[in-house]
């Protein structure tokens, strides 16, 4: 029997005039029949069909919409980014983009105070305090969206409201004020509490207008030397801030600090003596930063640094000209400007003022220095890292993986190098059996772990995202994080947990700074860190103590009437119960979170012959030195040593394919 002729299968794809004349195309472009005719060959688009994964889709959904609102929004390029880079950017699939929290346009609150006419309050990336307003206003929409709230908040000036009328023609008021004996006593607790990181005060100079103004005509002095009268003034209210625990309506030295602030020269008089008005102007800039006036504080702080530009500080000044004393000055009171500049701009969330290429100022190296100018060298370096993190780690528009890898490993390179640098100056100046580590020095750790802490902060915040987006669904539908990354979240937990143990060693030794910011912040920072990563990492994060540590620091803060501790401590307990919300919510639909990294086999080895790596198994990474993620009473001094982060680098090395998060196990195509 003669078999049937076999039927061609037809095109799935076939151009417009194939289709019309009916006959067979050959689905390229230009199809066959086309090119013979001498006719323009074209396709129907909505005809061609990708087969994707719905995850994908979902994705490239996402994206598409962000674009949109974008292009609705804002219709010019980045300023300043070059074209090219954006193409690139937006060419690559969505898995391959570094899932970044920060995004374009920028997040902002609405503003119910009166004491502000602008109608939004800006949230910064960088600023710890638009961080704790950025998730608790995402948090409480995510797990209370039918509930209108508006989230506490204290802007500049809300907590402490000083006010002074300025009197700068009128003769200086030397009533009330202290004996010479107690106003050295006050002179030295400064010294004490800021001489080894402010260099804001040259101590024989400030001595001997002190003997002048007691010891003479004291109205004289005030007149013609008023610029030292409001930076003796200035530091007669830091003496009493740093004394004085007790629980008023003004921040301690308050009566002080107004009348210097009352006597401030205008801009056009301060002139007189450039150097003693930068001193000053620093001055002022640190008290009101200490009372969470940190806007206006900037603003003088900003003023500080360009006079000292037009002066020269920034630069290398001729020492055969002016003096070795002079040029010292001057070398101390910019550095110092540089890490107030550095420390500031990074808590409002700006752009530094000063820029690195632009300073051409010595400073020494540590290991060839007195131990205080070694202290000061390690402070600007740590300084400097932590502007660069701020600036790379917190850019806002979405990068490749790739890139935002590489640069985190030239962070981390740069701090082996910081460590290694700590380590030799801890075992040269602090080995002795009577050289207990100074109250500078453990500063200088607390501000090395805030480095490693803010460089991790936003993998946590990544995660957390990804928990809300999903919140309600199936553990199956949230993917899991790459190992890689476990590692780098796991030296944040650990920098978290060290910077309480610092900041408890001095609460035991009474060391702890009850007006200064500073620890307040460090403390604030770590707590907010281990907060997140109980919640959505805890068998990284393990069974800790750090919540108790925390709240006791506040409280020791606190106890000395420092109000704005009562404030962030307000805030740190709201996140808490935040926090506690996300995980009751997951346990009350049997999906508690989950950290496990692969799926498990019987052979401890997934798919690709790779180990697997579970939090609590001794398996270890590649070129990993032991589990990372140790116990709180066996974290050494540093916490996160040299040869630990150089063990990363290589992690990072080993990872010939980076991403953020492993594929589902499975993908449905549609």
């Amino acid at each position: 029997m003669q078999a049937e002729p076999r039927k061609l299968k037809r095109t799935a794809n076939a151009c417009i005039a194939c289709r019309q004349s009916k006959i067979k195309c050959s689905g390229v472009e230009p199809c066959a029949n086309c090119q013979r005719r001498a006719i323009p060959c074209r396709f129907a688009e909505e005809n061609r069909r990708v087969l994707i994964s719905e995850r994908c889709l979902r994705d490239l959904q996402t994206q598409a919409k962000e674009q949109h609102e974008t292009a609705k929004k804002r219709t010019h390029n980045v300023a300043f980014e070059e074209v090219e880079n954006v193409l690139n950017s937006e060419s690559r699939s969505p898995g391959a983009n570094w899932p970044s929290p920060f995004g374009l346009p920028s997040m902002t609150m609405r503003n119910t105070h009166d004491n502000r006419l602008s109608r939004w309050v800006w949230l910064a990336p960088t600023s710890t305090w638009s961080f704790t307003a950025r998730l608790t206003l995402m948090m409480t929409q995510r797990l209370h969206p039918d509930v209108a709230y508006d989230i506490p908040y204290f802007l500049d000036g809300d907590i402490y409201p000083l006010q002074w009328k300025s009197s700068s023609d009128a003769a200086p008021d030397i009533n009330g004020l202290p004996s010479m004996d107690y106003a050295l006593y006050l002179f030295n607790t400064v010294k004490f509490h800021l001489g080894q990181t402010f260099r804001l005060l040259d101590e024989e100079a400030f001595t001997t207008h002190m003997q002048e103004f007691y010891y003479g005509d004291a109205i004289k002095k005030a007149t013609n030397s008023r610029v030292w009268f409001v930076q003796f003034l200035l530091v007669l209210s830091f003496g009493k801030a740093f004394l004085d625990q007790s629980r008023k309506k003004d921040p301690p030295g308050a009566e002080y600090f107004i009348r210097a602030m009352s006597l401030m020269p205008d801009y056009s008089s301060i002139w007189r003596d450039t150097i003693l008005a930068i001193e000053v102007m620093a001055l002022a800039a640190l008290y009101l930063y200490s009372i969470d006036r940190r806007e206006s504080g900037h603003l003088f702080a900003s003023q500080a640094i360009r006079i000292a530009q037009l002066e020269g500080l920034h630069t290398e000044l001729p020492e055969q000209e002016l003096g070795a004393a002079a040029v010292d000055r001057c070398r101390n009171l910019w550095w110092t400007l540089y890490i107030m500049d550095r420390h500031f701009s990074s808590s409002l969330g700006i752009p530094m003022i000063v820029h690195d290429n632009d300073v051409t100022a010595l400073i020494d190296s540590p290991t060839q220095s007195c131990q205080r100018n070694a202290m000061l060298s390690l402070r600007v370096k740590l300084s400097r890292l932590l502007s660069t993190i701020l600036g790379t780690v917190y850019r806002t528009e979405r990068r490749p993986i790739e890139s935002f890898i590489e640069k985190t490993k030239t962070i981390l390179n740069t701090m082996a190098d910081l460590a290694r640098e700590l380590e030799d100056f801890i075992n040269t100046k602090f080995s002795g059996p009577v050289n207990s580590m100074s109250k500078g020095m453990r500063h200088i750790l607390l501000l090395y772990h805030e480095c490693v802490i803010v460089a991790t902060r936003p993998l946590l915040l990544a995660v957390l995202r990804e928990r809300l987006d999903k919140l309600g669904l199936p553990l199956e539908c949230c993917r899991r994080i790459v190992p890689l990354m476990e590692t780098l979240i796991s030296t944040g937990i650990n920098s978290a947990t060290k910077s309480l143990q610092l900041l408890k060693g001095l609460v035991d030794e009474g060391l702890l700074e009850s007006f200064l910011p500073f620890d307040l912040e460090f403390t604030y920072g770590a707590a907010i860190h281990l907060t997140m990563a109980s919640a959505l990492v805890p068998d990284l994060a393990g069974q800790r103590i750090s919540s108790q540590q925390a709240h006791l620091i506040l409280d020791e803060i606190i106890s000395k009437g420092n109000r704005v501790a009562e404030i962030r401590k307000a805030d740190l307990t709201r996140l808490e119960s935040l926090f506690e919300g996300l995980t009751e919510q997951y346990a009350n639909a049997a999906n508690p979170i989950s950290t496990a990294l692969v799926p498990e086999t019987n052979d401890g080895v997934d798919e690709n012959g790779h180990q697997n790596h579970r939090p609590g198994d001794n398996a270890q990474l590649p070129f990993i030195p032991g589990d990372i993620n140790v116990p709180d009473d066996e974290l050494p001094e540093l916490g996160l040593t040299s040869y630990d982060i150089a063990a990363i680098v290589d992690q990072i090395d080993y990872n010939a394919s980076p991403s953020f998060w492993l594929a589902q196990e499975s993908e449905d195509l549609g």
